[in-house]
């Protein structure tokens, strides 16, 4: 069997839509292709799923740490990570999106070679790029001073923004590894490494934050030197693996690629409009954290807990997203609309069924979750009810960043990015000003600008896949 192309054979007759373009499939044709790819979405998206929750894991013990270390000192870290190494880091991310969409259609066309080639070639671009990222990192004291009105929150801020920055080379090269080995359906690997990783991240945090081990008592700093050092030790896992693995050499992964800059640029366009599109969301988040730390002390520390607990289901759906893409990616790569349709379709569902279930355990134990990050009561007073809100924000921020994985997995470019900048820096900004500080909502007035761009968004890019996958339909049956 041809392991590089769907494993199990579509059961097509004569009239089916694989043999005749344009004839309308049975019932049974399309309800077996649904369980084959909600089947194949849980497959991939579980490992896929695991391993961004271990990317979260690791933020989520930091919060959590930190936060019990002192609250002072979460708002350090909250404003350095999700204002600028945030920001710097998804755009960067963004920019080697065309890994994933790149390496699943030429794995959903048979084309291990290839699939190779995509790898080689976009590892030294994720270099490059994390060069760039940290060096935009270091003069981080006068970002600061832009970003904070408080010079002594500017200042302890801007210390761990140049530490975060020495990781962020390491962590595209994680993502460019995980991207090629998730394009290829083997997502358990970075899984995997992600597990070793949040071991290492407990322990070191546990010396450097608190002191023990023989370690110096460093808080907030000696979360962000664990940071940077985990993020080093998972690029050189997963580069070993494709380097030296016995199932890896059949995609030439030593090889090089022999292609000219020109040659790719189709790769490095999904990338822009990916880095766009996904910058320009988590760039209006950053401005967020901008405008909650103009409600205070309080307000900021608050605001790190809310939106760790929104990135918990969000993390969920990123790697449905991921998975979505890959099918997405393989039934275009074969040519086939309908299935492509129904690829994406499923992953939304799928998506919509999880954040459902996940918003129900939310608001169900909104003071437990809250007690896992801290026991301030001052901050609990402003924190739970947001909480509690978060429920709500989860369905839709979910579904938009699925179906903007299935747009891309689609080879689609601008008009995911130009939707996603529209949601987020054209409604959830002025909003989010509007109703925590003009009308004095507070931190539920983030939120409720977050929920208001996340509806407009997935509303939007299901029109635009809908639109797009139909019309490759009418053109197959036109053509036929």
């Amino acid at each position: 069997m041809d392991s590089t192309k769907d494993p199990t054979p579509v059961p097509v007759s004569p009239e089916s839509p694989a043999e005749n373009a344009g004839e309308t499939p049975d019932l049974n044709w399309v309800q077996w292709r649904l369980r084959r790819h909600l089947t194949e979405l849980l497959r991939l998206s579980a490992p896929a799923m695991a391993t961004r929750l271990g990317i979260l894991a690791l933020g989520f013990v930091d919060t959590v740490m930190v936060s019990r270390y002192a609250t002072a000192e979460l708002a350090w870290l909250s404003l350095a990570n999700r204002s600028v190494i945030s920001f710097l880091l998804v755009v960067a991310i963004g920019l080697l999106m065309g890994v994933i969409v790149c390496t699943a259609s030429a794995y959903g066309r048979g084309d291990e070679a290839e699939c190779g080639r995509v790898w080689r070639r976009s590892m030294p671009y994720a270099l490059w790029i994390g060069g760039i990222m940290l060096l935009l990192s270091l003069p981080a004291h006068f970002w600061m001073r832009l970003l904070a009105a408080d010079p002594v929150i500017a200042a302890q801020s801007a210390d761990l923004v140049i530490i975060l920055g020495l990781g962020l080379p390491a962590h595209l090269i994680f993502f460019c590894c995980t991207g090629f080995l998730e394009g290829i359906r083997k997502p358990i690997i970075p899984m995997l490494a992600l597990i070793g990783a949040n071991g290492v991240n407990v322990f070191l945090n546990y010396g450097l934050i608190y002191g023990h081990y023989g370690f110096p008592e460093m808080g907030a700093a000696g979360s962000a030197i664990t940071s940077t050092s985990v993020r080093w030790v998972l690029a050189f896992m997963l580069l070993a693996y494709l380097w030296y693995a016995p199932a890896m050499q059949r995609f030439g992964l030593r090889r090089p690629h022999g292609l000219s800059w020109r040659d790719w640029a189709h790769q490095r366009t999904i990338g822009y409009a990916s880095a766009v599109s996904i910058g320009a969301e988590v760039g209006a988040f950053s401005g967020l954290v901008v405008i909650a730390e103009k409600l205070g002390a309080l307000s900021l520390a608050g605001q790190e807990i809310v939106f760790n607990v929104l990135s918990l289901p969000f993390m969920v759906a990123v790697g449905i997203g991921s998975a979505t893409a890959v099918r997405v990616g393989i039934s275009h790569g074969r040519g086939d609309p309908l299935d492509t349709a129904l690829a994406g379709w499923t992953g939304l569902f799928l998506s919509f069924l999880l954040m459902a279930a996940a918003a129900l355990v939310i608001h169900a134990v909104p003071e437990w979750i809250y007690a896992l990050h801290s026991d301030d009561k001052l901050l609990a007073a402003i924190t739970i009810p947001a909480i509690i809100f978060v429920a709500y924000v989860t369905i839709f921020d979910g579904g938009q960043a699925v179906i903007s994985m299935g747009l891309r997995g689609l080879g689609e470019t601008w008009w995911p990015t130009a939707i996603q900048g529209v949601a987020y820096l054209g409604l959830m900004l002025p909003l989010s000003w509007f109703l925590a500080v003009t009308m004095g909502h507070g931190l539920i007035g983030l939120l409720e600008a977050t929920l208001i761009a996340s509806i407009f968004s997935v509303i939007v890019q299901s029109i635009r896949f809908w639109w797009l996958t139909g019309r490759e339909k009418a053109f197959e049956s036109s053509a036929g």
